[in-house]
């Protein structure tokens, strides 16, 4: 399988949505990039992923390819933020109009939601994003580890 991904939009904007303020531990009026990505797989659309990511730590951003490279890999190597953990809520929603479009598939058809916070070593949360994924194209495995 071959993975490649499309920027569909990188701008900054004025986080409004309590959901993205408090997953990044912002107050209102704070600066975000929302960065949207359409990922491939072969080719194939398999998700749209709409990224958050904190102004006042990715500043210059929109000046990084992210079509042929990773978002963590630019994190990671650019930013020097190390990535430690993400936490992830996974759901079902049908396909809107738009979602479909974008994805290639029907209207109502059945996508994966993800919505994941990823944090740093410094348990700072850097990203907030929300994933559709075509559920006739992606398969999610979770491993969970207890304490020891």
């Amino acid at each position: 399988m071959v993975p490649s991904a499309k920027v569909l939009s990188n701008d900054i904007v004025e986080s409004s949505s309590q959901e993205v303020l408090k997953a990044l531990q912002l107050t209102a009026g704070e600066k975000v990039y929302r960065l949207q990505r359409l990922r491939y797989v072969n080719g194939d659309p398999v998700a749209v992923v709409t990224s958050h990511l904190p102004e006042s730590i990715f500043r210059g951003i929109e000046n990084q390819d992210l079509n042929p490279q990773s978002l963590y890999y630019v994190i990671e190597h650019v930013y020097k933020r190390k990535l430690h953990w993400a936490e992830e809520v996974i759901g079902a929603i049908a396909a809107t109009e738009q979602e479909a479009n974008v994805l290639e598939t029907e209207i109502g058809a059945p996508l994966l939601s993800v919505k994941e916070t990823t944090f740093d070593v410094n348990k700072i949360a850097i990203e907030y994003s929300v994933s559709y994924l075509r559920a006739d194209r992606y398969t999610a495995s979770v491993v969970s580890v207890g304490k020891k």
